[in-house]
Formats: C-alpha cells, sequence, structure tokens
C-alpha cells in the first residue's frame, strides 16, 4: 500500500515556520497564516490522498497535531514512543535523543511505498527516510512540504498537484549545484528535476 508520512506537524514548530516567513505588514501574517494552511492540506489532498495514499502524522507522544492541519476521516496519527521534552533535552553524550524510525515505519499498514515530509528535512525527515529505502521501500521526500514550504507556496510558479511543485532551477545558479550535491548516495531524495 502507498503510504505518506508527515513527521512532527506540532503547533510550535509550525507556528515558528509561518510567524517567521510571514510578511510583516498588518494583515501579513493572518492572511499568511490561512494561506499556508489551505494549500498544505490541498497539496496533501491533491498529492496523496486522491492518489490511494494512506495519510499519517506522526508526532510525539505528549503532543497533539497542528491546527493547520486538516485531518480527515481516514488518516492516521501515530505517536512516536517518545515525548518531546525528551527529544529536546541533550543528553550526558552530547546529542539529543530521537525516535526509533523503525517503531514509526512499524506503524504504517503495509507499506510499499513511502513518501516522507515534515519537519526537518535534513534531520528527522532524512533519518526516517533513510531507514525506509534500507528497509527496501519505494521511499521519496517530498521536499516540498518540509520547511520549505512556507518560502515557496506563495511563489507564482509553485504548483500545488505535484512535486516537485517548485524546481530549483528557479534558484541562483550557484546554489543548484550544493543542492544537487547534498543529494548524492541518497536515493530517496529527488536526483534531477
Amino acid at each position: 500500500m502507498k503510504q505518506f508520512l508527515f513527521l512532527y506537524p506540532l503547533r510550535d514548530i509550525m507556528d515558528f515556520e509561518v510567524k517567521n516567513n510571514s510578511p510583516q505588514e498588518k494583515e501579513g501574517p493572518k492572511v499568511f497564516r490561512e494561506k499556508y494552511k489551505k494549500t498544505l492540506n490541498k497539496c496533501i489532498d491533491l498529492r496523496y490522498r486522491r492518489n490511494g495514499f494512506g495519510i499519517n502524522y506522526a508526532i510525539f507522544d505528549d503532543c497533539v497535531v497542528s491546527d493547520l492541519i486538516e485531518m480527515q476521516k481516514d488518516d492516521r496519527v501515530i505517536h512516536v514512543g517518545m515525548n518531546l521534552k525528551v527529544h529536546r533535552t541533550i543528553q550526558s553524550s552530547g546529542e539529543y535523543p530521537y525516535p526509533n524510525p523503525d517503531y514509526i515505519l512499524n506503524q504504517l499498514q503495509n507499506p510499499e511505498s513511502l513518501r516522507v515530509t515534515g519537519f526537518h528535512l535534513w534531520d528527522c525527515v532524512q533519518r526516517v527516510a533513510k531507514r525506509g529505502y534500507e528497509r527496501g521501500l519505494n521511499v521519496l521526500v517530498d521536499e516540498d512540504l518540509t520547511e520549505l514550504f512556507s518560502k515557496i507556496f506563495m511563489k507564482p510558479e509553485f504548483r500545488i498537484k505535484k512535486f516537485p511543485g517548485y524546481y530549483p532551477k528557479n534558484l541562483p545558479k550557484r546554489l543548484l549545484p550544493m543542492l544537487m550535491e547534498s543529494r548524492r548516495d541518497k536515493p530517496w531524495m529527488l536526483q534531477e528535476y
């Protein structure tokens, strides 16, 4: 079965993204928040739900899904086996603990094909996507719906229905080689645009 996994759509993370990327004029933040919510949910619906993907939101055990996410009847909330306070507490080793990717993946219903997104692209999303790939799943990270979303969804060329919705070719030429280099040896990331 095809599965869509959105990691950690928590209120504080999503509110931070909206607040720090919204225009600062009088009505800017409120309007930006509503457009963010509408466009994000439309992307999830058109890219995944309507294409037969099971929709899964992974959250820490002591958290709830942000009100920016419009859950549908068949959507699932997956708890990750760790609370947020533990995740945000540095250990004696100097490292932060992370939820076990296998614990998360084991809760998905018969995953064959997996699309992973959420927060944060080069950390948590990458960990779970990599582990899914190691387990033999057909994995792809939808980068559009990570922390990058708040920076790209209002661009006129952004496509809601299909990933990638925003082509990096629109980036300054010096950034594209760095972007492509960051994906080398990561087959769960889009390899060409």
